[in-house]
């Protein structure tokens, strides 16, 4: 019998958790939690963004985006605005606070990473980045769950 207490998805979901936990307690001083640095994060690498190109990068809801971003412009970190060429379209900027944070935040995320690698030697590590994207392919490539609709994304 497969003992679901201690097997490998268990092991992956409780990572997944404590890492979120762990970004939340290194960005309380800084307001932001561990489900809006990657919102920073992807407009840090290309602003004017749509919301629904960012719904598809982050896997994520159209309408769940939507919401963490009003919070997010509540909060003075995102500002949301017309797309020149097509008024409809809302494109997503950051403002002058979240472009301040970028290095804070950064900092944030490598204290977590540093935590998480601990004592593993640069190969082992390598290896494990290299076998947790083959075993994403897999289960991408059989079930099509990565991407809606079974087509590749952009990356982020």
């Amino acid at each position: 019998m497969l003992d679901l207490s201690e097997n490998l998805i268990r092991k992956i979901g409780l990572l997944y958790r404590y890492m979120m936990r762990a970004i939340d307690s290194e960005m309380a001083a800084l307001d932001i939690g561990a489900g809006r640095f990657s919102y920073l994060f992807m407009l840090y690498l290309r602003e004017g963004l749509t919301q629904q190109e960012m719904a598809y990068r982050l896997q994520a809801d159209k309408a769940a985006v939507a919401r963490t971003l009003a919070q997010m412009e509540r909060q003075g970190f995102v500002e949301r605005r017309p797309d020149q060429g097509d008024r409809r379209v809302l494109r997503v900027y950051l403002t002058e606070r979240a472009r301040a944070l970028r290095g804070e935040l950064e900092r944030a995320i490598i204290r977590v990473m540093a935590h998480l690698r601990g004592d593993l030697a640069d190969e082992a590590w390598q290896l494990l980045e290299q076998q947790l994207g083959a075993m994403l392919q897999r289960l991408d490539a059989h079930y099509q769950v990565g991407h809606k609709g079974g087509r590749a994304g952009p990356a982020a």
